[in-house]
Order: C-alpha cells, then structure tokens, then sequence
C-alpha cells in the first residue's frame, strides 16, 4: 500500500510542476512533498525492520498521546498543508469570479 501511495503521490507530483495553472504553487507541491518523504520513511522502516518505529511519545500527567515518529508527523504536516491549500485555493476562485 506504502508503495502504490508514494508511486501515485510522486507522478501527482510531476504532474503538477509541467501544469501552467499548478506550476507556481508552491504550498501544494511542498504538502505533497512531506506526504512523499513521510510515506517513504515509513515505507523503508518497515522495509527494514519488517514494522513502523514509533518513538516520540509525548505526555502530561496521566494523558499519552498515541506514538508516533518523524515520517507520521511529516505525514500529517503534508495533509494540513493540502487542507490549507484547498481553503485557499477555494478562496482565490471565489474572489477571481467576484471580480475583486
């Protein structure tokens, strides 16, 4: 699964850079970036040791947050950066058609 992800996150990639429209935007191609690098991290781990190594555990008090290591939070970086761009992307149509 890791390695049809990261085939299609890296030819959605390519095809960004040759589109007119997509070419400067910049935000999208850094998310989609820490998608593919986070992706591929866990993708050699497992590779290598046959399973994820999660070793950044945060707490307070009596409250875990769930283990996670630095590829997840690449991962999850990538996907807000996508969430954001969407937003934003919304919002620059919306004022293109107003005119404004």
């Amino acid at each position: 699964l890791s390695t049809g992800v990261s085939i299609f996150l890296f030819i959605w990639l390519k095809q960004i850079t040759k589109d007119e429209h997509q070419k400067h935007n910049q935000l999208i191609q850094i998310a989609i970036a820490f998608i593919l690098g986070g992706a591929v991290g866990n993708l050699i781990d497992r590779a290598l040791t046959g399973e994820v190594v999660d070793f950044i555990q945060v707490y307070y008090s009596s409250y875990y947050f769930p283990t996670f290591n630095i590829a997840d939070s690449a991962i999850t970086v990538g996907a807000a950066l996508l969430i954001l761009d969407m937003f934003l992307e919304s919002r620059r149509k919306h004022t293109t058609e107003d005119g404004s």
